[in-house]
């Protein structure tokens, strides 16, 4: 790829982001388009990331993906967009910049490949987690089943998660065998299970036998969880589909063209074997 001054820049941002596979999948969708851009991971430790995310405009970058620890911040960054947690961000024209969070929905798709009829099965959610990531996905969630569960270590902050929906609920950590019980739809958010992550002891034997078990960690791709719920015959869905959907969104509102999501897991899959 021949790089000028002309080529926009992409990045997704966090910390940390060297495990990301984002630079694989939109270089290879890039590519895939013929588009004169570049897309790279950038670690970004800062005490005012707001204003470290304002800064990158002058540094000539077109949009980011940003992931753990500054969703919040960079919602608080931009110039348009109503939301507590973004994890997409892109300057127009005109230097404004745009806040989106492309998880939530980004999720239903992939859930929608893995589970076809979950919208008619689903209706209480557990979600492991408080973060950006589970904020997004239980407002993509909320609309369509009665009750949305969040179980987080500390608890404030799974109330905190909770209050932003009217069917939100909370769960404490010491109750996740009744939480694990009551679900159709488990979702796992946190970085437990994730390569060099403590592991955890998830009280599975508690499932309905209907119930489907997402982890939203892709290194490894079989976490834990999966693992173990599919030996009990659990219908499952791994990080992939999740990273996959909403970096296609993402992408489509960089560039305005849907990318082939079936080429990137294929490319995916094959850096994770």
């Amino acid at each position: 790829m021949n790089i000028t001054a002309a080529t926009k820049v992409f990045a997704v941002i966090g910390d940390p982001v060297s495990h990301s596979l984002s630079p694989l999948m939109h270089n290879g969708w890039i590519a895939d388009h013929g588009l004169d851009a570049v897309y790279v991971a950038l670690p970004l430790r800062s005490e005012d990331p707001v204003a470290a995310i304002r800064a990158m405009k002058g540094l000539g970058f077109a949009g980011l993906n940003v992931t753990v620890p500054h969703k919040e911040a960079a919602a608080r960054a931009a110039d348009r967009g109503d939301l507590s947690v973004a994890n997409v961000l892109w300057w127009d024209e005109n230097g404004i910049l745009s806040a989106y969070n492309t998880d939530g929905l980004g999720f239903l798709d992939a859930l929608s490949e893995a589970a076809p009829d979950w919208r008619t099965s689903v209706k209480r959610v557990l979600i492991v987690g408080a973060g950006g990531a589970a904020v997004g996905i239980g407002q993509a969630l909320s609309p369509h089943v009665d009750r949305v569960h969040f179980a987080n270590r500390t608890h404030a902050r799974g109330e905190a998660a909770a209050a932003m929906f009217q069917n939100g609920r909370t769960l404490r950590w010491d109750d996740l065998e009744r939480g694990f019980g009551a679900a159709d739809l488990i979702v796992q958010t946190t970085t437990l299970g994730m390569a060099g992550q403590p592991a955890q002891a998830w009280p599975l034997e508690f499932c309905r036998p209907t119930a489907i078990v997402a982890d939203i960690v892709y290194r490894p791709l079989e976490t834990g969880l999966l693992r173990a719920a599919r030996a009990r015959g659990q219908v499952t869905m791994d990080g992939l589909g999740m990273l996959i959907h909403q970096g296609a969104r993402a992408f489509e509102i960089w560039f305005g063209v849907k990318p082939d999501v079936v080429k990137a897991r294929e490319r995916l899959t094959a850096a994770l074997t």
